[in-house]
């Protein structure tokens, strides 16, 4: 089973992601709830992060921008509709991981695997996350100003 060797913390950053999806009314857990998730559960990769200025708050804003700048920039704006907040799922309700975050935890393993580490970490998750090249995750460290080199190199060192 793929969970079986995460920590604690790292399994709280998986459930945490499901969270952060339901609550945005996801229909399906992406990159971007892990690193939301990374950035909420206390532990090293919380730290990590919020030692670049990327707390749970400032993640949050930051991917809301990168999604307001997605549809700004095939002319759309949300400003120009009224819409209602997303709905939000039970957190009970079992939501599938999208490829984007299937792909970080992959990374996860990669990263753990690389380390020759018996145990997946949350620090493991967030370099996982922070590998991804494209995508809404990159985009979104760039508008919160974080530099994902020196994020990782960081928690490389431990």
């Amino acid at each position: 089973m793929l969970f079986t060797r995460f920590t604690q913390d790292a399994r709280q950053v998986v459930a945490r992601s499901h969270a952060e999806a339901a609550r945005a009314g996801s229909g399906t857990i992406e990159a971007e709830h892990l690193l939301l998730a990374l950035s909420a559960v206390d532990g090293p990769a919380a730290h990590a992060l919020a030692t670049a200025g990327a707390d749970h708050e400032t993640l949050t804003a930051a991917l809301r921008d990168e999604r307001e700048a997605a549809l700004q920039a095939v002319g759309v704006s949300t400003a120009d509709y009224d819409l209602p907040d997303p709905p939000t799922t039970p957190a009970a309700r079992n939501l599938p991981f999208a490829t984007s975050a299937k792909t970080a935890l992959e990374r996860t393993l990669r990263a753990a695997a690389a380390e020759k580490a018996s145990r997946v970490e949350g620090t493991h998750v967030l370099l996982g996350v922070l590998a991804a090249e494209q995508g809404t995750v990159p985009r979104a460290l760039r508008i919160a100003g974080v530099d994902r080199d020196a994020v990782r190199a960081g928690v490389e060192r431990g």
